[in-house]
């Protein structure tokens, strides 16, 4: 599944810090494992065959997830939908 969203205005350096906090926040809270790679302003989150990516460019964000098929539909959903949430609200 792929999440994007553009941000007019905004600088990539200031998407960026609210997309590291929130997928710092996610991870915490998840228990995932997070890695940040400032220099081609993305990031991963993972744990046991579930991963996220973000990429951050030109006044736009992209986020992928990845489920192994043994992630129930439900669940799958959930984090779409909370993911998605946080996003929308990275500037609000």
């Amino acid at each position: 599944m792929q999440i994007r969203r553009k941000f007019p205005g905004k600088s990539d350096g200031e998407i960026l810090r609210r997309v590291h906090d929130m997928m710092s926040h996610f991870a915490e809270k998840f228990s995932l494992d997070y890695r940040r790679d400032e220099s081609s302003q993305s990031g991963r989150v993972s744990k046991m065959g579930v991963t996220g990516t973000y990429q951050v460019r030109g006044e736009e964000v992209l986020v992928e997830l990845k489920f192994p098929l043994l992630v129930p539909g439900k669940m799958r959903q959930r984090v779409e939908e909370e993911i998605e949430r946080k996003i929308d609200a990275l500037f609000s």
